[in-house]
């Protein structure tokens, strides 16, 4: 059986098994709880080597420190929690914010999510964000140019069309937060590669940092 990985300590149980029981129902799957504290060594290892059993599709661990080591060495996707994060609309996922920076790698890397959430009928988002080396020539122009870069950034994303597209100009890192909040996001989900170098995974970082609800960080490796 599918099982979604809650790992948890006795102060944030409730936290994240609300979390874990949505991402449950949407995988349908169950829940298996593990209480762990990510600064000791032993159980950091044991709750990685629990994530790369075949069963275990997903993990759920709460926002902190040591979850970026879990996150980084996960060949799963991980759901990070904000403390104390009481869902808005209950116990359920609704709407999912899916930021996509147009590569084909990232694209790839969501896209068994993307048709996921899709089938369990779940509203999906997609958002992409122009900076000053990508903005189009059409932002300012007529609509069917905008309409003809749409189509191909589709089908270069393998975005069905009934999915909703919202484009922003500026940094990513700005925008993801605040849009998934106008939007009434329940999750956000973000392709990443796994690299915190110096430089790296900016949007990843201020997303994780700031966002109220919790985020879905899934490898680019992820088949």
């Amino acid at each position: 059986m599918t099982q979604v990985l809650a790992a948890s300590s006795r102060e944030c149980r409730d936290t994240v098994s609300s979390v874990a029981t949505a991402m449950a129902t949407v995988l349908r799957a169950d829940v298996r709880t593990v209480e762990v504290d990510l600064t000791v060594e032993d159980h950091a290892a044991a709750l990685l080597d629990a994530l790369e059993r075949p069963e275990t599709a997903v993990g759920v661990l709460l926002r902190d420190a040591p979850s970026w080591r879990i996150a980084s060495h996960s060949s799963k996707p991980i759901v990070v929690v904000p403390p104390g994060f009481v869902a808005v609309h209950g116990p359920a996922i609704s709407r999912v914010l899916l930021p996509l920076d147009g590569s084909a790698e990232a694209a790839a890397a969501v896209g068994d999510t993307m048709r996921l959430f899709a089938d369990a009928g779940i509203e999906l988002v997609i958002l992409h964000v122009f900076d000053e080396a990508t903005t189009p020539l059409f932002w300012d122009q007529a609509a069917h140019a905008r309409q003809g870069w749409e189509d191909e950034f589709r089908i270069r994303c393998s975005t069905p069309r009934d999915i909703r597209l919202e484009l922003r100009h500026g940094v990513p890192g700005e925008h993801v937060v605040h849009v998934a909040v106008s939007e009434g996001a329940d999750l956000i989900a973000l392709g990443w590669s796994q690299h915190l170098d110096a430089g790296r995974a900016r949007t990843v970082r201020a997303t994780v940092a700031h966002a109220d609800m919790p985020v879905m960080l899934v490898p680019l490796a992820f088949p």
